[in-house]
């Protein structure tokens, strides 16, 4: 197959995948379902909406798909070397799911540092004399986003004449927040057992206000170490790819063939064991901090 050929049939590709993606954004989320059968689809489908995106997964895969096959052509159009295109087509699919989950631990935590003052505005409703279901109601409409979102989420499920037991459970599985499950917890606990539910989601929401302060500063003390993994993640792809523009098909001469591919897998292993290191040490000193106070 000619150059030539090859490049039409990867243009052709690349233009079907965008015509696609145009379709499955036409659509609409209420009459495609694609990705949403599936238990990942719609953990996409959720991490997308976190993110802020108005698209639905099957739009963004095919979006991710199309930007990845348009990278790896154009850098083999323009440098000769398919190394260097499958380098920017990985490079696409990192990024994209970097973005989305960088996102979504964004929302999760402006989300913990809302749910002190969630529980001390359920606490002072319920003190009124106000029932759960009217607290949560009242709560919704006074607190900022992105709490106002989940809980005009959970009151809407109350609405629908959900037992509040089972709301509470999904409300607390929809976001995977520590704090949250602690909240549904004592709110669950209390309403077994009884005793003074305002009082204790006071108590809770002071506990929770000490808690986040200690992750705030973990996070702080531990920034430094999380870019530097990220940067010695980067450096080799950034790196491979300056030399491929400066001299087209030197990693194709030297990773392509015989022991340069022993050496590129076992380079993308180390890499990828490094950051999962860096990671668990940085994510231990954090999980530390957050259970000092527990």
């Amino acid at each position: 197959m000619t150059p030539v050929v090859a490049a039409s049939l990867a243009a052709g590709a690349v233009v079907s995948l965008l015509g696609g993606v145009r379709r499955v954004a036409r659509t609409g989320a209420g009459q495609l379902h694609g990705l949403r059968r599936w238990r990942s689809g719609r953990r996409l489908d959720v991490a997308l909406t976190r993110a802020g995106l108005a698209i639905g997964p099957d739009a963004f895969v095919l979006a991710v798909t199309a930007s990845a096959v348009t990278g790896a052509v154009g850098t083999w159009t323009l440098l000769g070397t398919v190394v260097g295109g499958l380098l920017v087509a990985a490079l696409v699919g990192a990024g994209a799911v970097s973005l989305v989950r960088s996102a979504d631990q964004r929302y999760t935590q402006r989300l913990a540092s809302q749910i002190p003052v969630v529980a001390q505005h359920l606490s002072g409703a319920i003190g009124a004399g106000l029932s759960l279901r009217q607290a949560i109601e009242r709560a919704h409409m006074d607190a900022a986003e992105p709490a106002a979102t989940e809980l005009a989420w959970l009151a809407g499920q109350l609405r629908l004449g959900v037992h509040v037991d089972v709301a509470l459970d999904r409300f607390s599985a929809r976001v995977p927040e520590p704090g949250l499950r602690m909240m549904v917890t004592a709110i669950l606990i209390q309403r077994t057992v009884g005793g003074n539910l305002a009082g204790a989601l006071a108590r809770l929401a002071q506990h929770l206000e000490q808690r986040d302060r200690l992750a705030r500063e973990a996070r702080s003390a531990t920034a430094q170490a999380r870019m530097s993994a990220w940067l010695v993640a980067a450096l080799p792809a950034v790196g491979g790819l300056a030399v491929e523009m400066a001299s087209p098909g030197t990693l194709e001469r030297t990773l392509g063939r015989g022991p340069g591919r022993l050496l590129l897998v076992a380079a993308v292993l180390l890499e990828a064991l490094g950051v999962v290191v860096v990671r668990r040490m940085v994510g231990s000193v954090t999980a530390g901090a957050r259970c000092l106070d527990r």
